[in-house]
């Protein structure tokens, strides 16, 4: 695997991670726990993690695609694939 392919992975996982954490500590402004918690109840976990996923993947994939940097876009692209797939996997089991 190409080092910036693996750099873009890499940024392609950390990132929504980061920004749900981001999310559920200040908009939310409840504790991570309660707010996890309340999200399994709901049912939305798919949700919330497909929106965070997507929000900031494509943010970041289309900046990587404006600097030219098209292998770190790849490895961003394959880190959403792969978020896409475990989210298929939450639904369906």
């Amino acid at each position: 695997m190409n080092r910036d392919i693996a750099k873009g992975f890499s940024i392609g996982v950390f990132a929504p991670i980061t920004a749900f954490v981001i999310y559920v500590g200040f908009y939310l402004e409840v504790e991570f726990d309660t707010a996890i918690d309340t999200i399994n109840r709901m049912g939305t976990m798919t949700h919330h993690i497909s929106l965070s996923v997507f929000i900031i993947n494509i943010v970041l994939f289309f900046m990587q695609i404006k600097m030219f940097r098209d292998e770190v876009a790849r490895g961003i692209l394959v880190a959403t694939i792969a978020y896409a797939i475990l989210v298929l996997i939450l639904i369906l089991f």
